[in-house]
């Protein structure tokens, strides 16, 4: 008889021991969008590695009510319909002097290193190495690369989003919410190199939250030709978007030029721009898979650019009210 009572449970367990590792590695084709669709991911970081497209996202939980995230994950494609999310491959608790919000990251390679940088608590960014894309990261140094604590006037009053651009041999970080900061980095990418700046967007002075070329969050800053394009977020609301600038210096000042693409269906706008195999694409988010804003689903289209090297605005199809006949 006691064999028999403890039949039940040895399977249960042998059944459920699976799903402990169901985050591990994920492999789906993209039928549309939102492309990833088993877990919910925002603030997508899309970069190019050896040929291979590797999207960096935060990771919204499945009963969020608040933007309570706990881990990083990273999708990765070489035909961008076949992809893989490999996993969590860093979170809160990997890290010794933060909490909680694992928020907007960003990745970027030099000399065969990965370098992740990841905000946390809304006042303190980090850095994590790896000689893999896909991880696992370590925390590099064991204490934030930025805190604004006791330097809020020098820092800003939320340094979040990291965004990391190399040209020319020199890394430089913009980061910020409501107020852009940059700051250029050493060559072990894990030091700050002088002081951190504030970035000048010319053309927005008088544009007020969720219109024309305020500065909301979420900066982004690519190179193409001769003229780097900052792409970021005017606000914070159904009307709000992904906007962008543009100048001959990575360290502006920018120009604005205008919207980059419709609204999109949630609160907060967050994307990135990248070219893959001659095509650019950009990469965002949105809330159509759960219809709540604090589970948001990633997405991407491709987008092009006029003679002059301006952003072909990306429109969305309009949805059709009422029932289909």
């Amino acid at each position: 008889m006691i064999k028999k009572k403890l039949v039940f449970p040895v399977l249960l367990l042998l059944i459920l021991a699976p799903l402990k590792s169901v985050n591990s590695q994920v492999k789906f084709k993209k039928d549309s969008n939102p492309f990833v669709k088993h877990l919910y991911t925002a603030d997508p970081s899309a970069h190019v590695f050896n040929n291979r497209l590797y999207v960096y996202t935060s990771h919204d939980e499945n009963d969020a009510t608040y933007f309570d995230m706990l881990d990083w994950h990273v999708f990765s494609s070489d035909n961008l319909v076949d992809w893989e999310d490999h996993g969590a491959i860093f979170s809160i608790d990997d890290i010794t002097w933060a909490k909680k919000w694992a928020w907007a990251p960003d990745c970027i390679e030099r000399n065969g290193t990965y370098y992740f940088y990841y905000p946390v608590e809304r006042t303190k960014i980090g850095v994590a190495i790896s000689d893999s894309p896909i991880g696992p990261f370590k925390d590099a140094i064991g204490k934030p690369l930025i805190d604004n604590t006791g330097q809020v006037e020098k820092i800003g009053p939320e340094p979040i989003d990291p965004a990391i651009l190399i040209d020319n041999e020199q890394a430089y970080m913009f980061f910020g919410c409501r107020e852009l900061r940059a700051v250029k980095l050493q060559d072990n990418m894990t030091e700050l190199d002088g002081d951190i700046s504030t970035v000048k967007i010319n053309g927005i002075e008088n544009d007020k939250e969720n219109f024309g070329g305020f500065y909301g969050e979420g900066p982004w800053v690519f190179k193409r030709k001769d003229t780097f394009y900052f792409i970021y977020s005017n606000g914070w609301g159904k009307e709000s978007t992904l906007v962008y600038a543009t100048s001959k210096k990575p360290l502006g000042p920018y120009d604005f030029k205008g919207e980059v693409m419709d609204p999109v269906d949630s609160w907060t706008s967050h994307g990135s721009i990248v070219e893959y195999n001659s095509k650019w694409y950009i990469f965002y988010h949105n809330m159509n898979l759960s219809g709540d804003n604090y589970r948001r689903s990633i997405c991407f289209d491709e987008i092009t650019f006029a003679e002059d090297g301006s952003i072909n605005r990306l429109v969305f199809p309009k949805k059709k009210k009422g029932k289909q006949k």
